[in-house]
């Protein structure tokens, strides 16, 4: 059995819904000369099939017709100028007909045509007003429906950016904390370490070489902590400054993860001059590489940051294990915060990978317009 959900179908029903939507918006709507052109226009047309009535007699039904003015009476100007229109419309086939009825037509059987007429004039009348007041009714729900979905998605921003707020606040809360309390702890063990390396010398240089070697290792955590830290305390960027940012970002993962070769190719385009577009482009770019040393188990990450057709290409790629598939695949929070950020930039986050063959995350971000950020904390 064939379905009958086929994409030729589905384009056929919304062509007919097009084409049914416009036919309805240009006959309810009014005339440009307004309600005067419409009485012009319903005059006109009941003349004009009066006219043609009177001239071929009683030998040519003219009685559909009339239907065009009535119809057209209730749809312009309501259900009291169609019920007019239906009386005008009945005298003047009435009279067209008394006028040029021949003898062997009985005038009993005119007015009863006449009111058969006027009756299917008046259910014509009803049934119009029923389908405009139906037409109308569903424009308004449609219009609160949309009201409503417009304050939905408002109040969906206002919770995504009070959230992308709240993530800034505990970054730059845990890089105060980084550079100042365990910063400091660790620079107080590196001096200790280094007198208790100065102690040893000349006495037990087995013990010297490893004291010297933690102080090595706590100097190498200092550097670390000093690095993660500036990336948390980062407020703002400025766009001549994000391709130093990104590399100096590169070059401190490389330092964190020594395995993974993470390189950079930033071509910053001279339309980006929003720092607040530049700082969510680098918060963008620094969660994509940091997942993907992370996670991905990569040798390699790639950031390449161009110009393309206008708009900001930012990629990062890497050659590791790939993520699962779609229905295996949990979404953790630093993906969601990239995302909403993508969304604020006018943007989407796109992501790409296959198990074994590494991933690619996407953001095309248009250089112009503003950020619907309010401020950037």
């Amino acid at each position: 059995m064939v379905s009958q959900d086929t994409p030729s179908a589905r384009n056929t029903v919304r062509l007919w819904a097009r084409v049914t939507e416009w036919t309805l918006n240009r006959i309810t709507g009014l005339p440009k000369s307004g309600r005067t052109g419409a009485l012009v226009w319903i005059g006109l047309f009941l003349v004009g099939i009066g006219f043609v009535d009177y001239v071929t007699g009683t030998r040519v039904s003219m009685g559909f017709f009339y239907l065009v003015p009535v119809a057209l009476s209730v749809v312009w100007l309501g259900l009291a100028a169609g019920s007019l229109a239906a009386l005008a419309s009945w005298a003047v086939r009435m009279a067209a007909d008394l006028t040029d009825a021949p003898q062997s037509i009985h005038e009993t059987w005119l007015w009863w045509n006449s009111a058969s007429a006027l009756l299917t004039y008046f259910s014509v009348i009803w049934i119009l007003h029923a389908l405009i007041q139906l037409h109308r009714q569903l424009e308004q729900r449609v219009q609160q429906r949309t009201t409503e979905l417009e304050r939905e998605t408002l109040k969906r921003q206002q919770v995504q950016r009070e959230l992308l707020e709240l993530s800034e606040s505990e970054r730059s809360a845990m890089g105060r904390e980084l550079h100042d309390q365990l910063g400091q702890h660790l620079v107080g063990t590196a001096m200790a370490a280094q007198v208790l390396a100065h102690r040893l010398h000349g006495r037990d240089e087995s013990g010297a070489r490893e004291a010297r070697k933690i102080a090595d290792l706590v100097e190498q955590g200092i550097a670390q902590t000093r690095q993660l830290a500036r990336g948390l305390l980062l407020e703002r960027v400025e766009p001549e400054r994000l391709k130093s940012e990104l590399e100096e970002l590169c070059a401190g993962l490389r330092q964190q993860f020594p395995a993974v070769e993470c390189v950079a190719t930033v071509d910053t385009p001279a339309e980006l001059r929003d720092a607040s577009r530049a700082a969510q482009v680098f918060r963008i770019a620094q969660e994509a590489l940091r997942n993907a040393c992370r996670h991905s188990g990569a040798k390699r990450v790639a950031l390449t940051l161009r110009a393309e057709h206008g708009d900001l290409l930012v990629v990062v790629e890497d050659d590791g294990r790939g993520l699962p598939p779609q229905e295996e695949r949990s979404e953790g929070m630093g993906l969601r915060i990239m995302q909403h950020r993508a969304e604020h930039l006018g943007s989407d986050l796109m992501i790409s990978a296959q198990r074994g063959r590494g991933t690619r995350v996407m953001c095309r971000v248009p250089l112009g317009g503003p950020v619907r950020f309010s401020h950037e904390t």
